[in-house]
């Protein structure tokens, strides 16, 4: 995983799961990186080959400390499956999609 600073906008990138086994580091890495001036974030899933639940759970725990702050997340590129698996659950609700 890789962060990058973007002004108002946190960028993750390269995650090849978010998975049970790589949940918690992403949670830690994500809040761990969030800065005050952070309205955004942004995850890149494009090289997500798997998402389970608790990756999902990750994903709300990165949405409910910058929606506690106003901000918003955006999911970038997600794989079909990925993307369809948000829609069925509701979480494009939560979420900013923005497809491939």
């Amino acid at each position: 995983m890789r962060t990058y600073d973007r002004g108002d906008t946190l960028l993750i990138t390269d995650i090849p799961t978010l998975t049970s086994d790589t949940s918690r580091l992403f949670k830690e890495y994500a809040h761990g990186s969030l800065r005050a001036e952070h309205q955004f974030v942004e995850v890149d899933l494009s090289c997500a080959r798997t998402v389970d639940s608790e990756g999902m759970g990750a994903l709300i725990s990165v949405h409910k400390a910058i929606c506690g702050r106003g901000g918003r997340v955006r999911l970038l590129h997600p794989a079909p499956l990925i993307a369809g698996m948000l829609t069925v659950l509701q979480l494009d609700q939560l979420f900013e999609i923005i497809p491939r």
